[in-house]
């Protein structure tokens, strides 16, 4: 375990080191720069403008900016923001924490639908399997921003009473703030579900074929005792795997949804800088949301190895 554990957190430093990389280096090779979208329609005299790069650092050479950034970011400091000229972290940390949630909220919503859905279909059969497939392929042929903007349109015509759009903080109103973030983590969450849902769907009849578990039905198991000690045991790994890799998803999707529903979250954040050229805020983002993705994917390769001891072989 500790072997993977190592491995693991190798890959995680270098793909982290990656991304940055090419983030800087494609954020740059955009057409314009702060500057330009700073000015706007303002005709400025170039030796203005290069004023303005040489106060902001702009006009050092790429890989010179990009190490001088990176050294800064090991110790925690991603600069100053452009645009508001507030430190980067202290504008990103509230935000990102209302994307965690929203993305933890979905995660669990997605967990719960898929392997209920999947079990559901595997075990049951018939009509049951029939309902679930035309279920999941309903599901996966809408996006999400477009199930967020029928949730708010309908909840708005039909129950004007509850408040759809908007954030209500934690330390304010604990209940208040995690049922606001219902509807939108459902919205997030509905189209990961039917992956996992047809990936538990299909580790459970993989499994169910296998020599152990005839064994055990001829032995007189009570189905329950075979569904939870053989065959989900078994068909573990790779709903563990599939789930990991629906995280990088989960962030993506949020930027779609928390703009629909009035989020203050990174998806948000993100937008504005980009239309405003906001070097250090994107970068920060970026690093941010690789850095999440990588992690529980890592987290997820080592509940897949201790699930599976082959895999430590």
């Amino acid at each position: 375990m500790r072997r993977v554990i190592f491995v693991r957190s190798m890959w995680m430093g270098a793909i982290l080191l990656g991304v940055s990389f090419v983030a800087f280096m494609l954020m740059r090779a955009l057409p314009g720069d702060f500057v330009l979208a700073a000015a706007g329609a303002q005709m400025l005299q170039p030796d203005v403008l290069d004023a303005m790069r040489r106060d902001l650092g702009l006009n050092r050479p790429l890989i010179e900016q990009y190490i001088s950034w990176l050294g800064a970011a090991l110790q925690g400091d991603f600069g100053t923001s452009f645009v508001t000229r507030q430190p980067v972290l202290q504008e990103l940390w509230p935000r990102l924490l209302v994307t965690l949630e929203l993305t933890f909220i979905a995660a669990i919503i997605a967990l719960i639908m898929g392997v209920g859905t999947g079990i559901a279909s595997a075990r049951l059969r018939g009509a049951a399997d029939w309902i679930v497939r035309l279920y999941n392929g309903f599901i996966l042929a809408v996006p999400n921003f477009v199930v967020g903007t029928l949730i708010v349109l309908l909840v708005g015509l039909y129950f004007p009473e509850l408040a759809v759009l908007g954030y209500v903080p934690f330390r304010e109103n604990p209940i208040g703030n995690v049922t606001g973030l219902i509807l939108p983590a459902l919205a997030l969450a509905l189209a990961i579900s039917v992956t996992i849902s047809e990936n538990t769907r299909a580790a459970v009849l993989e499994v169910s074929n296998q020599d152990f578990v005839m064994v055990a039905r001829a032995k007189g198991l009570r189905p329950r005792t075979i569904l939870w000690n053989y065959l989900m045991r078994n068909a573990l790994t790779p709903i563990i795997t599939v789930t990991g890799l629906q995280v990088a998803t989960l962030l993506g999707g949020s930027i779609l949804v928390e703009t629909i529903f009035a989020i203050p979250g990174m998806g948000q954040y993100l937008f504005d800088s980009i239309t405003s050229r906001d070097y250090p805020v994107i970068q920060a983002i970026v690093l941010v949301a690789a850095a999440c993705v990588v992690l529980v994917n890592t987290l997820a390769d080592i509940a897949y190895a201790h699930a599976d001891a082959r895999v430590e072989a």
